[in-house]
């Protein structure tokens, strides 16, 4: 008897842990937009400035842009997940998913360790700032 309190006990913290793990990740806080803008572009140590510099050479550090191309893929996919300041969802959803597939792009080539694919994938990345600016930045 006393060993089905103690388990019975046992599987009822184990049970709690898990519902409050679950809890913690479904309340896990996605970045902003401008967390996320300013992680990926803002100072000398941002990936995707970072990137531009480090595409230039004709043997490039693919370990080292490997992993900032996989925060850029990670950090853009946060910003679908959120709501701009101004502009409509529609547009939102659009301009972001383009972004976030640049951003795959960009991985998929530094991940093939394909050199004119990475560059074409940044310059679309890097271009895009202006037509998501221009609808959806808010002051």
């Amino acid at each position: 008897m006393r060993f089905r309190v103690l388990l019975a006990g046992a599987l009822a913290v184990v049970v709690a842990a898990v519902v409050a793990g679950r809890a913690d990740a479904d309340n896990a806080e996605t970045p902003s937009i401008k967390q996320v803008m300013v992680k990926l572009h803002k100072g000398a140590n941002a990936p995707v400035g970072k990137l531009k510099g480090e595409l230039k050479g004709e043997k490039p550090n693919w370990d080292t842009i490997q992993k900032q191309t996989k925060e850029i893929v990670v950090l853009s996919a946060a910003l679908a997940k959120n709501e701009p300041s101004k502009g409509d969802a529609a547009s939102w959803k659009k301009l972001s998913d383009e972004y976030f597939q640049d951003a795959k792009a960009l991985d998929d080539a530094a991940q093939a360790k394909d050199l004119a694919a990475a560059k074409t994938a940044h310059g679309r990345l890097s271009a895009s700032c202006k037509a998501c600016h221009s609808v959806h930045k808010g002051k």
